[in-house]
């Protein structure tokens, strides 16, 4: 064997993933099953790293990014022939610099491998032990290395919450029987890399299945469920709503195993499982209209492992629970109103006492201090926010709490994102405004979506600009150091967006840091860089319900203190009248009677991904934004096979005043091109951009 340079580098052809498969095969003992869709996936997302010698495939990693900032490795595999050149720790490095601002690298070993020194070696660090799951395996070892020493990333030490996978009673047994023909795949959902992502439970319903079986399977399989399977605990009335809404999609069950088919789905609905896992072909038949319905997906083991970080998140965020919610914001008038015991951080040193002074004396000081609450339907306080005036217009977020009753929930996690991505109407003040998080004790859950969504650490807060109207990358620069200069920002913090400025963004393939940096300073908008913007036509009808409060038909929400709109939504086109690139911003023009709101430029929004598919696998993924069900789908694409396209998008912009049909042709017109029917996505000008963006953000006088 030649002693070549090591070089690592993402997969790049279909052949080379056949070598990382070939690899895979040679230790598939230790790794446990992973389906070829999986490896695909893995691939199409830019997750495994290669590392070659001359031409030869020494090793690779295989991995996945979480919402906590993590790189999680799946595989790490070299070949035994080059066991003593450093392949794994070339690997690692190649993850961290990759990553340079997600928080660390994680992943689980046995204690009694090998490896698990190696690790060490490597400067991975020990978290915490615990059971393996798969039969016979070992105690495992959760590791990580840092990549980020950010004090953000602090409450990452703690164990991360597992979510609910409820399998039925035949995966169950599948896992169970070695002999059984689908014991390999089925037995992936506990493999090591994944044991601490989820809790994999069955429903006490799996009794009345194995009531139905055969000895000795019966009696085997009651002992196996009873002495190694956890059980579902679920409130009886709920499993009998969710029972109701089951039933109106599968329709009354033919017989018991039905019956007890359905039942299985509504305790799994009932409790908010991300997966019901199921081989069952009949009732997987029901999936597109059980996840419409009910929010739950039905998944086969194997196409769970390959779709599991886009099934974690599609739980984690079900955007329609905010707009089920009826949530509103309002002013706080007396601390009388709601139970502050709710928000206090006692395990901090919080006290009911302290906290109370505190609420009171921001009352007594209207004009420095601003207090509010969010409420829903069911809890007249779920959020409460205390926010003092600062000059200049800035904002100090002194208090920013959620209702200890939303935590761990999904409601409070699409909560978490939307404070976060929209900081209490700050970005739709139309001036420019710093907002800074002070909070010692905020809630860890909002803290959390914040570093997902454009906020910096510096000087021990959480800071975020709004920058509005656009920006050449030198008067970006001045403006910050005025900023840093006067004392009105950090040094720090100015440092961090310099550095997103000074990339160079004319620059073919820096499209997706271009895009970042406009959200660092959202609303505002850069005139430089190769970020293309592309107007698509949207139906008044989608047009309202995924961004547009001033086009329902019904009472007008006050779009400063109403929380309905989601921070990310996805929208569906046919393949041709779609964007062809990945990032990019759009302008939505609203067709249809001008009477009621279309025929104009309304809204602009950053394009954040492009998905071609089928339509059932496009809405399998993003079924989480909520606006659209199955039947939407269903009743333009005709064909659940048909091919769609799914436009996720992000930092929607409503606009001052949305301008004409007519003023965007004759926009168009003076740039160089022809007036359009705005029938599908039309690719416009970096010019024409800037000045219908202009006209449109105008302030009337």
């Amino acid at each position: 064997m030649t002693n070549h340079e090591i070089a690592v580098r993402l997969i790049e052809t279909a052949d080379e993933l056949d070598v990382v498969k070939e690899i895979y095969r040679t230790q598939k003992a230790l790794l446990g099953f992973f389906p070829d869709e999986a490896f695909q996936q893995r691939a199409d997302a830019k997750q495994i790293l290669i590392a070659w010698s001359g031409s030869d495939a020494a090793g690779y990693v295989l991995f996945a990014t979480n919402q906590r900032y993590e790189v999680r490795i799946t595989h790490l595999c070299v070949k035994s022939e080059y066991g003593n050149r450093k392949i794994a720790k070339q690997l690692i490095a190649a993850l961290v610099q990759a990553h340079p601002n997600h928080s660390r690298i994680r992943l689980n070993c046995r204690v009694d491998y090998e490896a698990a020194g190696r690790y060490r070696r490597m400067g991975f660090s020990e978290l915490r032990r615990f059971p393996g799951k798969k039969q016979g395996g070992s105690e495992l070892i959760a590791f990580a290395l840092a990549i980020n020493e950010t004090p953000l990333f602090d409450a990452l030490d703690e164990p991360s919450e597992t979510v609910t996978v409820v399998c039925d009673t035949m995966v169950c047994i599948d896992i169970e029987d070695q002999d059984r023909p689908h014991h390999k795949a089925s037995s992936g959902l506990r493999s090591d890399w994944l044991v601490d992502e989820i809790n994999l439970k069955v429903t006490p319903e799996i009794f009345a299945d194995l009531g139905r079986q055969a000895e000795p399977l019966r009696s085997d399989m009651r002992s196996a469920v009873k002495n190694g399977w956890d059980q579902v605990a679920v409130d009886p009335l709920e499993v009998e709503r969710q029972l109701k809404e089951v039933r109106q999609v599968m329709g009354e069950p033919k017989d018991d195993a039905s019956a007890s088919d359905q039942r299985h789905i509504a305790i799994a609905a009932a409790i908010e499982s991300a997966a019901f896992v199921t081989r069952d072909e009949e009732v997987l038949s029901f999936r597109e209209q059980i996840q419409s319905s009910l929010g739950l997906r039905l998944l086969p083991p194997s196409e769970f492992i390959t779709e599991y970080d886009a099934v974690l998140n599609s739980h984690r965020y079900q955007y329609r629970e905010l707009t089920r919610s009826g949530i509103e914001r309002c002013r706080v008038g007396s601390i009388d109103d709601f139970d502050l015991k709710c928000f206090i951080d006692s395990a901090g040193g919080e006290t009911l006492k302290v906290f109370r002074a505190k609420l009171i004396a921001m009352l007594a000081a209207p004009r420095e201090w601003e207090i509010y609450r969010v409420c829903s339907r069911s809890d007249k306080c779920i959020a409460l926010f205390a926010i003092r005036i600062l000059d200049g217009g800035g904002r100090e977020i002194h208090l920013l709490r959620l209702s200890r009753r939303l935590v761990g929930t999904r409601f409070g996690r699409i909560l978490a994102e939307y404070i976060a991505d929209q900081p209490l109407g700050a970005w739709r003040s139309g001036q420019r405004r710093i907002v800074t998080i002070s909070d010692r004790y905020a809630t860890p859950l909002v803290l959390g979506a914040c570093s997902r969504r454009g906020w910096s650490h510096a000087d021990g807060s959480l800071w975020r600009l709004s920058l509005p109207g656009q920006w050449s990358q030198s008067s970006l620069c001045a403006e910050l150091s005025a900023m840093s200069d006067s004392g009105i920002v950090p040094m720090e913090f100015a440092e961090q967006i310099s550095k997103s400025i000074d990339i160079d963004h004319n620059c073919l393939g820096n499209e997706a840091e271009t895009q970042q940096l406009e959200r660092l300073i959202h609303p505002g908008k850069v005139t430089f860089g190769q970020l293309p913007t592309w107007v698509i036509p949207i139906q008044p009808r989608w047009a309202q319900e995924l961004f547009d409060f001033r086009l329902w038909n019904m009472p007008l929400f006050d779009p400063e203190t109403s929380l309905v709109i989601n921070p990310d939504s996805a929208y569906y086109k046919s393949p041709r009248q779609g964007p062809s690139t990945p990032f990019g911003r759009i302008l939505w023009y609203v067709s249809g009677d001008k009477r009621k709101g279309g025929g104009r430029v309304r809204a602009c929004s950053a394009l954040t991904k492009r998905v071609q598919g089928t339509v059932k696998n496009l809405f399998r993924e993003f079924q989480r934004f909520g606006v659209y069900e199955w039947r939407h789908l269903m009743e333009h694409f005709k064909n659940a096979d048909a091919q769609g396209l799914a436009i996720e998008f992000t930092s929607t912009e409503l606009f001052e005043n949305p301008i004409t049909f007519e003023v965007v042709n004759d926009v168009l017109e003076s740039h160089g091109m022809k007036r359009q029917q705005f029938i599908s996505a039309v690719l416009i000008p970096d010019s024409a951009f800037q000045e219908i963006y202009s006209q449109s953000t105008q302030h009337e006088p």
